[in-house]
């Protein structure tokens, strides 16, 4: 794969346009019933500083306002080109009035041909048999998110620059 052209041009006002499609499967298996959504944006970060932000636990915060935090806990893989982890994040959005607690296995790494065309960051939501005999806190919700992909491809001629498509 090769850089891609920009979308939109540096201070053109399409540059700041969040692009969001929504749709169902059509497979009967589970998680049929919840809805796919699919999000496109530039971001103005390179692709390397933009997948290392969604990767590092201590960073949560800085894009996710609802975050009251995320541990890591148990690392399979940390290096430049792939991260692999176990994780468990919080957040508290307001009206909810509860903690929303996911445990996930978040895998990152560079797309065929290099750093330089972009990464890839999968998450899967994970359980571990001892889960279901913890306390229940009536102040946590355990949820789950199904499956989730972000595909961050840098922008051709534009080192600071990505797009990000989520999914």
């Amino acid at each position: 794969q090769q850089p891609m052209p920009a979308p939109h041009a540096r201070g053109t006002k399409g540059e700041m346009d969040v692009l969001v499609w929504s749709g169902t499967f059509s497979h009967k298996y589970y998680g049929c019933d919840l809805p796919a959504i699919r999000c496109e944006a530039i971001v103005n970060m390179s692709p390397k500083s933009l997948a290392n932000l969604l990767v590092d636990s201590n960073r949560v915060k800085e894009y996710n306002k609802m975050s009251i935090g995320r541990d890591d806990i148990l690392v399979l893989q940390d290096d430049e080109m792939c991260v692999t982890k176990v994780v468990c994040g919080r957040s508290k959005p307001p009206m909810l009035g509860k903690i929303l607690q996911l445990k996930t296995l978040l895998h990152m790494e560079e797309l065929p041909g290099g750093s330089q065309n972009g990464y890839v960051v999968a998450s899967r939501a994970v359980s571990h048999a001892d889960d279901a005999e913890a306390a229940v806190d009536p102040k946590v919700i355990h949820s789950e998110m199904l499956m989730g992909l972000n595909i961050i491809r840098a922008v051709e001629g534009e080192p600071d620059r990505c797009v990000l498509i989520n999914v």
